[in-house]
């Protein structure tokens, strides 16, 4: 069974997949080699890709003028060091606030099962729920770190070990999941 073209991922995707990846490389191989600066004029090349692609053009033009000032101003470094607080913080908000409705995993599950039971939507509540938390907890401390953490400590958390946080959240959520829907049979 192939993938259909509206199933694939279109230049938006590809561009917001390419910023995550690109931050953390980014971090370990521009920030060292040509500083604070050269990185600000990457995030500011993948903000105009995303308005050039027509979305969301008052968020990504703002974001572009952010970019600007940082750029000539002296606080290019905080700027940059902001930047996983800004991401997290917007995850956070993404998963909390679809608790009011219908929550973001939620969604996402039905993608694979469109009649989700109960049980699953109650799991799934609960999942948007720790993730929200986790990306609030994770923001919290890029900011502590971004205002008062050497360089190289906010790097080594922004860059590497919050992500590997998020990879234990996911395969041990992953993980639970197999145990809940396991017993849901059993029953």
């Amino acid at each position: 069974m192939g993938v259909t073209p509206a199933e694939r991922p279109g230049p938006r995707q590809w561009s917001s997949m390419l910023s995550m990846v690109l931050f953390p490389a980014a971090l370990w191989i521009v920030l060292p080699l040509w500083g604070t600066r050269a990185l600000l004029i990457i995030f500011m090349v993948l903000a105009g890709a995303h308005w050039l692609m027509g979305e969301h053009r008052r968020r990504w033009s703002l974001v572009l003028a952010a970019l600007l000032v940082l750029l000539i101003s002296s606080q290019a470094e905080l700027g940059v060091r902001l930047y996983p607080v800004m991401i997290n913080a917007s995850l956070a908000l993404l998963f909390l606030g679809s608790l009011r409705t219908t929550p973001l995993i939620e969604r996402l599950a039905r993608l694979s099962e469109p009649d989700l039971p109960t049980s699953g939507v109650r799991y799934t509540r609960r999942v948007t729920w720790l993730w929200g938390v986790f990306m609030s907890l994770n923001a919290l401390a890029a900011l502590i770190l971004a205002l008062w953490a050497p360089l190289h400590v906010w790097q080594m958390y922004t860059g590497a070990i919050s992500y590997a946080l998020a990879a234990l959240l996911m395969l041990g959520e992953w993980l639970v999941r197999q145990l809940v829907r396991r017993r849901e049979v059993q029953a």
